[in-house]
């Protein structure tokens, strides 16, 4: 195990030589993949096979490396929204490409293992960056009745290749924390259940063994972040199937991070994870494990909300309580799906002790009420850019109204949101699923405002920029 740690530091110090530059965010599509796969053809370490096209006819290729009798078989992004270990496939095919100083720990690998890889292999949903595929079926729940060209070329692949160990790769929900903690599940592991008992055969206590060392290794960079997966049978599943005819399948969902909504920073945990799992398999020293400390990982528990704003003062009628505000963000395609905006929820009011937020403020001592719509017609974008946001939040103002049909983008970039119809249709209430934009005060001073979840202090209110809400 001190080797194998070594071994992952030395990583985690040389990653940006391998992070493959052409991946900055998570919203890239099969069109950006595709010069890489060709980059890998013209490389003789690996071998490329088209394995069959999506729904829409874009190819889903087989990377594979390695001579080894041990079979390795990896698939990625079969939810088309979950690209983080797509993007550390990448990672990884550059430090076996790289001239570098691990050639001693490539070559133990790859002429002990075969190493598979199936990346992207929802490239119709990675397009429209959606967890389904262009049938609008869910490829996860697709191994039984095989409806989906995407299912039907993953099963092909497995039988083809009857690997020892299988790599299900995912991201998860940002809810998620690490057992009963404030720490977000930034990696969560599942060895599948083969059947309804959960029963632990053989082929599943390896992947347990192997989850264990793995969660040793990566302790030494997000410890209290690692999470486990609910382990409930469920037979339309590819990892419990795969489970249950013969391979070792190990989950791994990639989470969230404070302050790392793109995932960089877990996509580099992704690279290390999978390397030096690599390495515990070529020296099977994952053997060594007990599964036991497989089940002391703390589960996944949904404890996470993007913003907690605590300890508000709130009057209705005749009426005052204190209460903190749990915001979620979604967020919402642009640019063909490759951007995004965010818009807020109030997720939950009231005593929220014992979720964590990914922001947090506390304001004891201040007051709450609901944002409202400025009644004054604004027609042009010169008034629009001529307005003070300060001295709107002041006046209680989180809304414009601005007449004007020729606007047509899909959020505001302003520090306020924009009502483009009657100004009855925006709800002033703070409530439960509802808007959040809301004005913060303290001796009847507003020092604060929300704007879609955002939060602007009047001091410093340029530094921030904003992220509002089109109302249509």
């Amino acid at each position: 195990m001190a080797q194998e740690k070594q071994l992952a530091w030395d990583l985690y110090y040389s990653y940006e030589n391998y992070k493959e530059k052409s991946l900055v965010n998570r919203r890239f599509k099969h069109s950006d993949i595709i010069p890489l796969i060709e980059q890998a053809k013209n490389n003789k370490i690996f071998r490329v096979d088209k394995v069959g096209t999506s729904a829409e006819g874009r190819d889903i290729n087989l990377i594979s490396a390695g001579n080894g009798s041990k079979r390795i078989f990896l698939w990625s992004q079969m939810h088309g929204d979950e690209p983080t270990a797509t993007a550390a496939i990448f990672d990884i095919l550059n430090f076996f490409s790289a001239e570098n100083e691990f050639i001693e720990f490539k070559n133990f690998v790859l002429s002990n293992l075969t190493i598979s890889f199936l990346p992207m292999l929802n490239p119709d949903g990675a397009e429209l960056f959606q967890r389904r595929n262009i049938f609008e079926i869910d490829l996860n729940r697709d191994v039984l009745r095989q409806q989906t060209p995407e299912a039907k070329i993953l099963k092909n692949v497995f039988d083809s290749l009857k690997a020892d160990f299988g790599f299900n790769l995912h991201d998860q929900s940002r809810e998620y924390a690490a057992g009963n903690t404030i720490n977000p599940a930034a990696i969560s592991f599942l060895a599948p259940a083969p059947d309804f008992e959960k029963t632990i055969t053989p082929v599943r206590e390896n992947a347990m063994k192997l989850i264990g060392t793995m969660v040793q290794i990566l302790n030494e960079f997000i410890p209290g972040h690692i999470g486990k997966y609910s382990d409930d049978y469920e037979p339309r599943a590819f990892g419990d199937n795969f489970t249950k005819w013969g391979t070792a399948v190990v989950l791994l969902e990639t989470g969230g991070w404070r302050d790392d909504r793109e995932k960089q920073f877990l996509r580099k945990i992704n690279f290390i994870a999978l390397l030096t799992a690599f390495a515990s398999i070529a020296g099977e020293t994952y053997k060594d494990q007990v599964a036991e400390f497989y089940e002391s990982i703390p589960k996944n528990e949904e404890l996470m909300m993007d913003v907690i704003i605590r300890n508000v003062k709130m009057k209705k009628d005749n009426h005052k309580y204190l209460i903190d505000i749990g915001i979620n963000f979604e967020e919402k395609n642009i640019y063909g799906a490759k951007d995004f905006y965010l818009k807020a929820t109030i997720e939950d009011i009231g005593d929220l002790s014992v979720f964590s937020g990914y922001k947090e403020f506390d304001l004891n001592g201040y007051s709450v009420e609901p944002g409202k719509t400025k009644p004054d017609e604004i027609i042009s974008i010169e008034d629009l850019n001529n307005l003070n946001s300060r001295e709107l939040f002041k006046e209680g103002y989180t809304n414009i109204l601005f007449k004007s049909e020729s606007y047509s983008s899909e959020f505001s970039e302003y520090k306020f949101n924009l009502v483009l119809d009657d100004i009855s249709n925006i709800e002033s209430k703070i409530i439960v699923d509802g808007e959040a934009n809301f004005i913060i005060k303290k001796d009847n001073d507003v020092l604060y405002a929300v704007v879609n979840g955002f939060l602007f202090d009047l001091k410093n209110i340029n530094e921030i920029k904003g992220n509002g809400i089109v109302y249509r």
